[in-house]
């Protein structure tokens, strides 16, 4: 129980991955407001917290959306009396080679990862006013073909946590990052047999990561076991990047 007392806003909480972080965020303690732009699965995820035990809020929340995010924000201060962890998980992919990427497959990508960490990071750390703050940002490794959008948003990620770890650290937040290989979710499994297989044998562990293997890096960094961690990204991957 290393999170009671607090509480977390975990954002795309409706996918395989937020569901993970919101299951083991609520193992430990924390009271979970789970936010996704498809309501019916934020509940769905919140519904499976309470049923547990724990404590939860199934949020409609636009990430690209300063006043979705104050709504979101607002409610679970409600219903909570706080907020003083926030996860920005909300993703979304439009894979495309440069030369026939479209601007708006751009921007959509850029919008959803960057802009919706900025103002997770920069309204969530407004928020944090009880000299104690975890934000957790998700990256990636990059560098994918045909996701110039993707990883150009995931590594201005890596950067604003950089930035942004340096001028929280006076107000007692931490701001980390964690970047995902490849996870055994269900957009993964929509790749090709044989496409599956090589990608799997590639990994030096051979296997694909579980989204529990990633919640329980978020569960660490937002725990006061990572008391002395901030600024820094943790690849989680298989050893992949070795």
């Amino acid at each position: 129980m290393r999170l009671k007392g607090h509480t977390a806003v975990v954002t795309g909480g409706g996918g395989a991955l937020g569901a993970a972080m919101a299951d083991r965020l609520s193992a430990e303690g924390a009271a979970v407001a789970v936010s996704d732009l498809d309501p019916g699965r934020a509940k769905a995820v919140a519904d499976a917290v309470l049923a547990a035990g724990g404590r939860a809020l199934a949020i409609e929340h636009d990430v690209t959306d300063r006043s979705s995010w104050q709504a979101a924000l607002d409610a679970a201060e409600a219903e909570f009396g706080h907020v003083d962890i926030v996860v920005n998980n909300a993703g979304v992919v439009r894979d495309r080679t440069l030369l026939k990427m479209s601007e708006d497959e751009w921007d959509s990508v850029i919008a959803i990862h960057l802009r919706g960490t900025f103002l997770g990071s920069q309204l969530g750390l407004a928020r944090m006013t009880r000299g104690w703050g975890r934000i957790i940002n998700l990256s990636a490794p990059g560098g994918g073909f045909g996701q110039a959008n993707y990883s150009a948003a995931k590594h201005g990620i890596r950067g604003l946590t950089r930035s942004l770890a340096r001028e929280a650290a006076r107000l007692g937040v931490l701001a980390n990052c964690i970047a995902p290989g490849g996870i055994n979710t269900p957009m993964l499994r929509t790749m090709p047999a044989d496409r599956f297989e090589a990608a799997q044998q590639a990994i030096p562990l051979k296997r694909f990561g579980e989204p529990h293997e990633v919640a329980a890096v978020v569960a660490f960094l937002a725990s006061d076991d990572a008391a002395y961690v901030t600024g820094q990204t943790i690849t989680v991957d298989g050893g992949v990047g070795a």
